[in-house]
């Protein structure tokens, strides 16, 4: 018995010391040359001027109305605001809510602030309520399906989602309105995969300076630039040199409407957001020409001018990379970084 006990061991220590000798000798991103350089704006890294801590509590970065930031909470219907100027005072206030509609979606949602207005989306049901501080405004469902990500456009009205289409086992754009009076939705943006959208996961940025919509792969280095009619205005790519997702889908458990990728695969590109036609992308490969020190102690931003699709430069925050960036928002010259532990505030020098 002892001497099996000792061959079970053995076995299991070297197959141990075999997974161990694969993780640290497969082939790694930002462990080789990937064929492209950044330039750098600044030759040191940008300071956060101040910081917000989230304490568990704030979800997303909701936007901005009248030079005030709004922060949606794990609470539905409680936010906070503030100006992100140094030493500014941080608000707390309720929004008017459905009961049935927060515990239904629980912690499935995000909030959107839009004139006023807040647009509480709740993506597991599917459904979304307009609302205001102390009324009731609008709540409409729509079909099977959950959808990832919505931007309620400039009018207030129309709202742009990317939605999954059970039939097609696939996510598409979609513009829809709350009072059910308009169903768009857009073909040939993304490609059709049939994995529920795993493969061609990206962020969706809506530039309220420009009324365009411009969708960022995270998998890939394409992105695309279009209209709130899900008209094509331009493709283009990111500086690094992955063309292609290589998701492999597990077909035992996609006939279950149930998507698993067979194993991990490189994001290339992370969180991002678009303001006045430029868009701000947190990189996750190591350039050529990156210092391996800061590009692994912290955060680097890349930047597009999508007028012209062309790379402006490249930014390190003196944030360190385990802070884990969540979510990125500009607006004039504040860029807003969501990271687990605090939002901070960072200065912009065009």
């Amino acid at each position: 018995m002892k001497k099996r006990i000792y061959s079970l061991a053995l076995l299991l220590l070297a197959a141990f010391l075999i997974i161990v000798i694969l993780v640290y000798t497969a082939p790694s991103p930002n462990r080789q040359s990937n064929g492209f350089s950044r330039s750098y704006l600044q030759a040191t890294p940008l300071q956060p001027y101040m910081a917000i801590p989230t304490h568990d509590r704030i979800l997303d970065i909701a936007g901005i109305d009248d030079n005030t930031f709004y922060f949606s909470t794990t609470d539905p219907a409680i936010l906070f605001s503030a100006s992100m100027e140094a030493g500014c005072r941080i608000d707390t206030f309720q929004i008017a809510l459905r009961q049935s509609l927060k515990d239904s979606m629980g912690s499935y949602f995000f909030t959107e602030v839009n004139n006023g207005a807040f647009f509480v989306y709740a993506y597991n049901i599917p459904a979304i309520s307009k609302t205001g501080r102390t009324s009731f405004d609008t709540y409409a469902t729509f079909p099977p399906g959950g959808f990832s990500q919505a931007h309620v456009l400039r009018d207030g009205q129309h709202i742009m989602l990317r939605k999954l289409d059970l039939k097609e086992k696939d996510q598409f754009f979609m513009r829809v309105t709350l009072n059910g009076d308009s169903i768009l939705t857009g073909s040939g943006l993304s490609a059709v995969r049939r994995d529920g959208g795993m493969s061609t996961d990206g962020s969706l940025n809506y530039d309220r300076a420009t009324g365009l919509f411009t969708y960022l792969y995270y998998y890939s280095n394409k992105y695309v630039t279009f209209d709130s009619t899900m008209h094509l205005i331009s493709k283009g790519t990111t500086i690094d040199t992955f063309t292609m997702s290589r998701f492999s889908i597990s077909a035992a458990m996609a006939s279950k409407n149930v998507y698993m990728n067979q194993g991990p695969d490189q994001m290339v590109n992370g969180f991002s957001c678009v303001h006045n036609g430029v868009m701000f992308v947190q990189a996750k490969l190591k350039a050529d020409n990156d210092d391996d020190r800061l590009f692994h102690e912290h955060c680097v931003i890349d930047q597009y001018d999508l007028r012209t699709n062309r790379y402006k430069g490249s930014i390190y925050l003196d944030i360190p990379v385990k802070a884990r960036i969540n979510q990125l928002f500009v607006h004039g010259d504040k860029l807003l970084v969501h990271c687990t532990d605090s939002i901070y505030g960072i200065k912009l020098h065009y």
